[in-house]
């Protein structure tokens, strides 16, 4: 009786750890905030100017995800400095955002430091993240410009990064010719 009694405790436990573990399965995922779906096109441009990177990443929206990001500003202001720390982990400050409702379009500008060392300027932090390397990518170079087009997570993108001299590079750094 004594060995029934203790089956029935193992078979009673199975039976409530699957049901506890199938419950578990079946919970609702909480939501998450998109907020980078519904883009159509991304322009970069980045200014160098003495020892700060003046970065501006303007977005294009589709319609529907503009209108929902004009109905919560503050939210998308948020989420979009947030976002930009993560993937780039630089110390930025004096962040904006501007929307324009005419073209569907989101403006994040900030000012970067610590990316100029001696006498060359650090791209790693851009790069990386986005999968891209001036040499190997490649940047189009013009005496004072680097520029490149193309498709990163399947959206267009263009990148200008804009410098106060002549230039010279490598795979992730830019100096004076």
């Amino acid at each position: 009786m004594k060995r029934l009694g203790k089956s029935v405790q193992i078979i009673i436990a199975v039976v409530v750890l699957s049901l506890v573990i199938g419950l578990w399965g079946c919970k609702e995922a909480a939501p998450t905030l998109e907020i980078n779906g519904g883009i159509t096109e991304k322009i970069i441009r980045i200014d160098a100017k003495g020892d700060v990177l003046h970065y501006q990443e303007t977005l294009f929206w589709d319609e529907k995800k503009f209108s929902e990001i004009l109905a919560d500003e503050s939210e998308f202001y948020h989420h979009q400095i947030e976002e930009f720390k993560k993937t780039y982990e630089v110390d930025a400050d004096n962040f904006s955002i501007e929307f324009t409702n005419e073209r569907n379009s989101t403006l994040l500008s900030c000012d970067i430091h610590g990316k100029f060392t001696g006498n060359w300027y650090d791209f790693h932090w851009f790069l990386n993240p986005l999968g891209l390397d001036f040499l190997d990518s490649p940047f189009d170079k013009s005496e004072r410009t680097l520029s490149w087009k193309g498709l990163i997570d399947g959206i267009s993108t263009s990148i200008v990064l804009e410098f106060t001299f002549p230039i010279n590079n490598c795979h992730a750094h830019v100096w004076p010719k």
